[in-house]
């Protein structure tokens, strides 16, 4: 997500994004007892300039951070805040890659380090070699966020297929963005070839015919693609899908209506917690709210979510 498009969400209309209680994870101290991990984080360069004020769409909360650097050390304190024990995290603006890896060396037991891919014009894929080589150094767990829809193009498109196979080679996971983009994502220059057609989840299986070994997860759960998002899930067991900014920015009822509805369809062992909180550290503490205040969820059920799920996808030591 580009740094010039921090306001999409103020444009695309309050109301279609209020949360019922706003902050009430925060106000009630609610927290979970139990630890979480985190699959779907964002991170930029330390000497990103923000501008001011940052204000949450949902909390309506000014952050005061004012660099990449204020915002790595908001994000860790709200972490540890909500009991967030590891997160997967991918660089947004600037040197992607350098971002994330800073991240990670500030707090190594904590983050796992993705490249943000994409392959459009405006941020061209990296050699492959490069990225093997960053792997071997450590420097590399995670393929994504992968933003090929952006670049107006899927998974499947032959462009990605020598970063699938190294992928499958190295048992390197991968994390796609799916589903939809922020409101007028199209006009802005970064992304004039972005359509909302590739974000349909439907779209990735010639990728996994070709590599039956991926391990893929559909970030944002491939919202509003329900249908789609359960076949793929239905069909290919390596398939999982993480909650994204679904669970913050929606609103709470349709949010837990495309939960539950997932649940119910018997995908709860591959739904994984993603609080994709972009510029704002408060939207983690949001996203937690909305698993715990999905009163349909058993508590093994919120517990594979916030944490088994990952684990076994991630192939984390528990």
């Amino acid at each position: 997500m580009q740094i010039a498009r921090r306001t999409f969400l103020k444009l695309s209309g309050g109301a279609a994004v209020t949360l019922a209680t706003p902050g009430a994870l925060v106000a009630s101290g609610a927290l979970p007892e139990k630890p979480i991990i985190d699959v779907h984080m964002h991170a930029y360069p330390a000497a990103t300039l923000f501008e001011h004020p940052i204000v949450n769409p949902i909390s309506g909360l000014k952050s005061p951070i004012a660099s990449g650097a204020d915002h790595m050390a908001a994000c860790i304190a709200e972490m540890k805040r909500c009991g967030i024990v590891k997160g997967i995290v991918s660089g947004g603006d600037g040197d992607r890659l350098k971002a994330a890896i800073a991240w990670h060396d500030r707090d190594p037991d904590r983050f796992l380090i993705g490249a943000g891919l994409r392959g459009s014009d405006e941020i061209p894929l990296p050699p492959v070699d490069v990225l093997r080589a960053l792997h071997a150094k450590g420097e590399l767990q995670v393929l994504g966020e992968l933003t090929p829809q952006y670049a107006g193009l899927s998974l499947s498109d032959p462009k990605y297929e020598p970063y699938l196979a190294l992928a499958e080679e190295l048992d390197i996971p991968v994390s796609l963005h799916t589903g939809t983009m922020p409101s007028a994502t199209t006009f802005d220059p970064c992304c004039t070839s972005a359509r909302a057609r590739f974000g349909n989840p439907g779209l990735v299986e010639e990728a996994l015919n070709r590599h039956p070994k991926l391990r893929l997860n559909l970030m944002h759960a491939g919202w509003p693609y329900l249908e789609d998002t359960m076949a793929i899930l239905q069909l290919y067991p390596n398939v999982y899908a993480d909650t994204g900014a679904l669970a913050w920015l929606s609103p709470r009822l349709h949010f837990h209506h495309y939960l539950e509805t997932l649940v119910e369809a018997g995908f709860g062992d591959r739904i994984m917690f993603g609080s994709d909180q972009m510029f704002w550290p408060d939207g983690i503490g949001l996203a937690v709210e909305g698993i715990q205040s999905a009163a349909f969820l058993t508590e093994d059920q919120r517990r594979d979510i916030f944490y088994n799920n990952a684990v076994r996808f991630f192939k984390l030591a528990p």
